[in-house]
């Protein structure tokens, strides 16, 4: 993306007119005319037909020369299947599904495989090492993290033991220091019960081959662990065009000093756990305009991807057809130019504009001890709001006020359980305190329960 001295930037007043039209749910089959040129702002539909084998965009970015696929496959979003255990329901992989993502991501030239402990409550790397052993151990790069959640030294020690057994592996290709999100918590695993020279001198054993660290946390804490007289090998971010400019700590900021330090950048939440993926009609028809038949997806994992110092961007393709896309995206990836890059983050500034709850749907506050599934809440609030489907407390209470309201407590009702519904949090504050996104989780689902409850007296 080089430089033209600014002649490709949106003008201020382009910006206010896309700005203007609003982030209204997108009707079906709705066209717009603009410069004579018609287009349809409904969401695109991607072209699936001839997904190439042989085209996947490569990286050699790490000092071990591996040759990584651009397009990382996360395990934290592999299909579910709902099965009745002694303690209630409990959703576990879809093991025949995933199965077949793997192998079609295998084929098509995808190399590198994320994983960590607590990923589908544990499950994740047992399967993922299991499908993996089918392939000659040369022939793909595993990763994964060593938990914030461990609870002394013996036991991060024990943990690190039993995932290289759950992988079936006898050395782990990246391995990170997962999540760090507070310096107390830096402090007391990898300085005072001494995890990080226990990593250290694995490395140097050759049980890991690259050691880095993924981050959650704020500038401070970011800056303390780079400067670490510590030659990391690679360094995984939350990056996309929203986060460049907006995030708790700017990817712009964390992607620049990495780049500094000439440490390879792993790409996480390029679609911000989809939110990027649907986007407003203000937001589509900028992109239209740019290329009529990409879609919202396609342009976030580009713009990640074109940056010359990432090494993979990762993603948790749950559907085949996910897969499919994201595949043909980065074979081979056609990267951003200026002018583009800078619609992007005209968007990013739509997109902030409309008052979400930065959830992505990782999942790190579940299982909640009083039963509330917290991300079905956030993500059901998000959706009324993103959809403009949300009742206005602060208008007149007219017929269509009432229609909002029924509408909105019916699919609450649908999508969430009774019992798993917001007021049954009682603010213990466990969920808050693993939330990477740093979301004050109890005061959200203390708001939207009262939302509830007003709507219930109108």
């Amino acid at each position: 993306m080089k430089g033209d001295d600014g002649k490709h930037k949106i003008s201020r007043r382009a910006a206010l007119k896309y700005m203007g039209i609003g982030a209204a749910a997108i009707p079906a089959s709705f066209y717009l005319n603009s410069c004579g040129k018609k287009i349809k702002t409904d969401q695109i539909v991607p072209d699936l037909t001839n997904i190439p084998t042989d085209k996947m965009t490569y990286r050699t970015l790490s000092k071990a020369g591996d040759r990584i696929s651009l397009l990382g496959f996360g395990t934290m979003r592999y299909p579910t299947v709902e099965r009745e255990t002694p303690e209630g329901v409990r959703r576990f992989i879809d093991e025949e599904k995933a199965e077949q993502l793997i192998d079609y991501a295998m084929a098509h030239g995808i190399n590198y495989y994320d994983t960590a402990w607590m990923y589908h409550q544990g499950e994740s790397e047992t399967f993922t090492g299991k499908i993996l052993k089918k392939y000659p151990r040369n022939s793909f790069y595993v990763s994964t993290k060593l938990p914030g959640s461990v609870k002394s030294r013996e036991d991060a020690i024990a943990t690190y033991h039993k995932q290289m057994e759950k992988l079936q592996v006898d050395y782990f290709d990246y391995y990170h220091l997962h999540s760090l999100s507070s310096d107390s918590m830096y402090e007391r695993i990898y300085k005072e019960w001494g995890m990080l020279d226990f990593l250290l001198n694995e490395k140097k054993e050759g049980r890991i081959r690259n050691l880095g660290w993924s981050f959650h946390g704020d500038q401070q804490l970011f800056n303390k662990v780079l400067a670490e007289p510590v030659e990391w090998d690679f360094v995984m971010i939350q990056m996309n065009y929203l986060d460049w400019k907006y995030g708790y700590v700017p990817a712009e900021y964390m992607y620049n000093k990495l780049v500094e330090r000439n440490i390879p950048v792993m790409i996480m939440e390029p679609l911000l756990g989809s939110r990027l993926a649907k986007v407003s009609r203000a937001v589509l028809e900028m992109m239209q305009e740019e290329s009529p038949n990409s879609t919202p997806a396609q342009w976030a994992f580009r713009f990640a991807g074109s940056h010359p110092n990432v090494m993979v961007v990762l993603s948790g393709m749950t559907l085949m057809e996910h897969l499919q896309e994201n595949i043909k995206t980065f074979s081979p990836l056609v990267q951003i130019n200026d002018k583009q890059k800078d619609m992007l983050l005209t968007a990013a500034d739509i997109i902030r504009s409309i008052k979400t709850i930065p959830c992505t749907d990782c999942k790190y506050c579940v299982p909640c001890p009083y039963g509330v599934d917290i991300p079905g809440v956030l993500l059901y609030y998000n959706k009324a709001t993103w959809d403009s489907n949300l009742p206005n407390l602060d208008g007149p209470r007219d017929a269509e006020f009432k229609r909002s309201s029924r509408a909105f407590l019916t699919d609450y009702n649908r999508t969430i359980p009774e019992l798993e519904q917001a007021n049954h949090c009682i603010n213990c504050g466990e969920c808050e305190i693993t939330c990477p996104q740093n979301i004050k989780i109890p005061t959200e689902l203390l708001n939207i329960d009262n939302l509830v409850q007003q709507l219930k007296t109108t």
